[in-house]
């Protein structure tokens, strides 16, 4: 399964955009929503913007995915702390 964060549009040009996602800038295919603009909040899928989506939205979806991370970390470090045996 491929998760990905909400990013932010920062560029258009002809070939697609560039979007921010989390500090990571990626291309992104403007194919599906060709009306995209600088500023967007939108979801990228498979290298193509397939959503945009409100502000708020894109940065609770960051925040719970930062959250869940955080949290398969810890429980690795647990499990390596006590010999894999959690």
């Amino acid at each position: 399964m491929c998760i990905g964060f909400p990013g932010r549009v920062i560029a258009v040009d002809d070939a697609g955009a560039t979007v921010d996602q989390d500090g990571r800038v990626r291309r992104a295919s403007t194919l599906l929503i060709p009306d995209i603009t600088p500023g967007d909040h939108v979801y990228v899928a498979a290298g193509t913007i397939v959503e945009r989506i409100d502000p708020a939205e894109a940065e609770l979806i960051r925040a719970t995915l930062l959250a869940a991370i955080a949290l398969e970390q810890a429980e690795a470090e647990t499990a390596a702390g006590s010999g894999g045996l959690a």
